[in-house]
């Protein structure tokens, strides 16, 4: 065996550069799974910081790189440069304390920063799931549970806009509750959204996807009608209508009798939502006036 001018061998020689590394690795593994007894505290802080990117070895993006910091069995804070040349960074420091700062005091203040960090991280996720619910919510009328007056609006006219139109015929459908005042007037305001609130969910069996159905408010239910024509939209409202007739609603044990008007619109190329409100709307006056010269319900 050869030995060097020192009298050390070339073995001893080429094994000491190991060596330092190893002892590296072991000085930087005291905030490793053996160690957790003596820093548990400023262990949570580095992985929370990691987690929320605010503090990472690569300048934020660490928490997202797939690397474990933790310190965790398997792995030590001396090899985290995963074969990228990036040299090894001191735990401690990924939140600017420096290892021979970290006192008992220091960690207490630490453990009490990480626990009002988890306090916020869980409200910040129950607000972001109230706020999706309002999203769901915001479609939907919670009255009727139909389309809400915007939700609607905003489908028809989407429908309207697009280009080029569509071969098959669309048609929007207006419904009202005929001299609901009136109704209102006798039976009293509860007898009143009791009724709305029947029509809403009679609607709903006649009247189901793909089509949309919405409440406008007041006493105006809408329709959205795919591969429907105008012909074919006031046929199955008279069918609606009917079978409404049929149906007996009673209110404090006295039978209300009370009618349905329609408006039927056929969507033609070039419109804009004005022309096809405005249009519907004439067919549904003109309905109300037709009812009206027949006479009311007694």
């Amino acid at each position: 065996m050869e030995e060097c001018h020192d009298g050390r061998s070339k073995t001893q020689v080429a094994r000491e550069p190991d060596m330092k590394v190893s002892e590296a690795r072991m000085a930087m593994s005291s905030y490793g799974a053996g160690s957790e007894g003596r820093n548990p505290a400023a262990r949570q802080a580095i992985q929370a910081a990691q987690a929320y990117g605010r503090a990472t070895p690569d300048g934020g993006n660490g928490a997202s790189s797939g690397q474990d910091y933790s310190g965790g069995a398997g792995s030590s804070f001396g090899d985290q440069s995963g074969g990228t040349g990036r040299a090894p960074v001191d735990p401690a420091n990924l939140l600017g304390i420096p290892s021979e700062q970290i006192t008992p005091a220091v960690e207490r203040a630490l453990s009490r920063l990480m626990s009002r960090v988890d306090t916020l991280v869980t409200q910040l996720e129950t607000v972001q799931k109230h706020q999706q619910e309002l999203a769901r919510k915001s479609s939907q009328d919670p009255f009727t549970g139909l389309l809400s007056r915007p939700a609607f609006m905003q489908i028809l006219e989407n429908e309207i806009a697009v280009t080029p139109p569509p071969v098959s015929p669309r048609c929007l459908l207006l419904c009202e509750i005929a001299d609901l005042e009136t109704l209102s007037k006798t039976y009293g305001q509860s007898c009143k959204d009791a009724m709305i609130a029947q029509l809403a969910e009679f609607l709903r069996v006649y009247i189901q996807p793909p089509h949309q159905l919405g409440y406008l408010g007041c006493n105006d239910f809408a329709a959205l009608l795919y591969n429907v024509d105008a012909a074919e939209g006031w046929r199955r409202s008279q069918a609606i209508g009917e079978q409404l007739h049929r149906a007996s609603y009673f209110w404090d044990g006295q039978l209300v009798d009370y009618r349905l008007v329609f408006g039927v619109y056929q969507i033609g190329p070039g419109e804009s939502v004005t022309t096809v409100m405005g249009g519907v709307d004439r067919e549904l006056r003109s309905s109300m006036a037709h009812f009206q010269n027949a006479g009311s319900p007694e």
